[in-house]
């Protein structure tokens, strides 16, 4: 397969607990098209299911699972020529492999063939909001260093990494919509 790069397709990833889904739902109230974070919809699915293919269960099933439905995204959403930010992008998998210890495979290569815009919105930790729930049960530190993987993940892959101020949602929203009037 040829590279393909859709420079309208914007990427927001950051370490767990950071703030990005409440920034995702300030974007899609300014009428933002926004992707779903892939990890959470497979996650409540396969618990739906009883299913095997969850992080503590099959990592390496969750992996492929998570590389299947970014790509199907990625693919679902080529017809926009508007701004589409995911919560999330191929790379993020790639961390996700070195977390569970799994060689990176076919997240690499899916990796240097779909590619997003250059700029690289992160969500850097942030204790004062960090909070586990009921699919995240990480410890603020393991979600900062996880954080810190994806950060440097994203730029061996070539992006320009923008880190997020340390502000309200809304505040948040605003700078990246600064941003993507810069980065089109």
């Amino acid at each position: 397969m040829s590279k393909v790069v859709k420079n309208n397709f914007f990427i927001l990833t950051g370490s767990p607990g950071s703030g990005k889904t409440s920034i995702l739902r300030e974007l899609q109230s300014l009428g933002y098209l926004v992707v779903p974070e892939y990890a959470r919809e497979i996650i409540r699915e396969q618990r739906i299911i009883d299913g095997e293919g969850v992080y503590d269960r099959d990592p390496r099933l969750f992996k492929e699972l998570m590389l299947s439905r970014a790509i199907h995204d990625y693919e679902q959403h080529s017809i926009h020529l508007c701004p589409v930010i995911f919560d999330r992008g191929i790379p993020d998998i790639l961390v996700y492999a070195d977390c569970f210890g799994l060689e990176r495979g076919s997240e690499s290569n899916a990796a240097s063939n779909f590619q997003y815009n250059n700029t690289v919105f992160f969500s850097p930790s942030w204790r004062e909001i960090y909070a586990n729930d009921e699919d995240r049960k990480i410890s603020y530190e393991e979600a900062q260093q996880f954080g810190n993987n994806l950060e440097a993940t994203y730029l061996e892959c070539g992006y320009q990494v923008v880190r997020l101020p340390l502000v309200s949602p809304l505040e948040r929203a605003t700078f990246i919509i600064d941003k993507l009037g810069t980065t089109l």
